[in-house]
């Protein structure tokens, strides 16, 4: 198997370039896909901090202290409650006093997250506890939807600030002290920003429609025919090919990246090691759609049947929500999953280390080697089944 000869190279090269800059349609879906989604998700998750709706019933009657006076405990839980804040000083919970009659209706429609009651004996309670006496806990109910998926965050945020307000107007402290701590590198993400490295991603997956369309277009208009004629190896062609397609794809990736910088998104990691990974992502997605483009005969099946294997790709790598690991075998101790067989997997790992994580290329080894693997194993396999189907006179 040889080198494709430079002017030849150089010919393919440039006919390849004008073919997929002159279907204009095709080129703009493939590039402002990526953007469009962007700006949605933006739209979305990206302006705020992640506000949960809280309704409570406050039930609470009073208590008297020991020096004669009186007070409302559970106001001070509710105002408590409502000046929840995040690291970065927003609005956490977001609190409503109701009926108990409303809760069900609230829960249901999802007006609200998280339902808490605050009994009538809660004033008493806690102030008996803190002038030394022993009361009987009440209970602080609180009721929420588990198919609704901010129902867990919000009852975390209400009940370590309802136990701390307990500690605090009590006067009693826990022995265990509760310490968090970040990833070291790490800063505070919102939803969209942990979005993004997903959908730089998904820019570079809107290149198997250009890439399996320039295989299948010449199919279609016979010059494979011609092609065979002049002792054209599928290595040379997929070369010209393939390097038409990354420089789409770092197109698309630049113009993704920029379109999120433009609404405040900002890395923590290198972009030479972005723009190395999304390389690497691009000639994997060449590698895949010359596989798919073997077992499709025309450009209307790569739009119909061809969406099939994209969808796999955008699902299945894990940037859109999170899968279970289905063990496939253990490498060391490392577990491989089912879904680490796309390369596009290891490129969101990658993408998520090093933009959210400032990872070097050293702490990417492990997901750059995978794609590497995975990229010339789909290239081999696809570049021998197009090879048999659709230029049986090379090889």
């Amino acid at each position: 198997m040889t080198l494709p000869a430079l002017p030849r190279f150089r010919s393919l090269f440039r006919k390849e370039m004008l073919e997929t800059f002159r279907d204009w349609k095709m080129l703009s879906l493939v590039l402002t896909f990526a953007p469009f989604f962007v700006l949605l998700m933006y739209g979305y998750l990206g302006h705020t901090t992640p506000v949960f709706q809280i309704a409570v019933v406050n039930q609470d009657l009073g208590g008297s202290t020991g020096a004669g006076g009186s007070e409302h405990l559970g106001d001070d839980l509710v105002e408590m409650l409502r000046g929840v804040r995040s690291p970065e000083g927003d609005t956490v919970l977001r609190v409503r006093l109701v009926g108990e009659e409303e809760l069900e209706g609230l829960l249901e429609s999802r007006r609200a997250d998280l339902a808490i009651l605050v009994p009538p004996g809660f004033s008493e309670a806690v102030i008996g506890a803190r002038e030394g006496g022993s009361p009987l806990p009440v209970p602080i109910r609180s009721r929420g939807d588990p198919g609704n998926p901010d129902y867990i965050m919000a009852a975390v945020w209400a009940d370590m600030t309802t136990m701390a307000f307990v500690e605090i107007a009590s006067g009693l402290r826990s022995p265990a002290l509760l310490a968090p701590e970040t990833v070291s590198g790490a800063t505070s993400l919102n939803e969209f920003e942990l979005y993004v490295p997903s959908l730089l991603i998904l820019a570079l997956m809107m290149l198997m429609f250009t890439a399996a369309g320039a295989l299948i277009r010449e199919k279609d208009k016979g010059t494979l025919i011609r092609l065979r004629l002049s002792k054209l190896t599928a290595v040379e062609w997929l070369t010209a090919v393939s390097s038409t397609q990354l420089i789409v794809g770092i197109l698309a990736l630049g113009l993704t990246y920029l379109t999120a910088m433009a609404v405040g998104y900002r890395a923590n990691g290198s972009l030479l090691i972005l723009f190395l990974v999304g390389a690497l992502a691009s000639l994997s997605i060449m590698a895949i759609s010359v596989l798919v483009a073997s077992f499709l005969r025309t450009v209307f099946d790569l739009v119909t049947v061809g969406c099939f294997p994209f969808f796999i790709l955008m699902f299945f790598s894990g940037g859109m929500f999170p899968l279970p690991g289905v063990s496939l075998f253990s490498w060391g101790e490392r577990v491989i999953s089912l879904n680490e067989v796309l390369p596009t997997t290891h490129a969101i790992a990658a993408l998520n280390r090093v933009l959210s994580y400032d990872a070097g290329l050293g702490d990417i080894t492990y997901e750059i080697t995978a794609m590497v693997i995975l990229t010339v194993a789909f290239f081999a396999v696809g570049t021998w089944i197009f090879t048999r189907r659709h230029m049986p006179a090379v090889g």
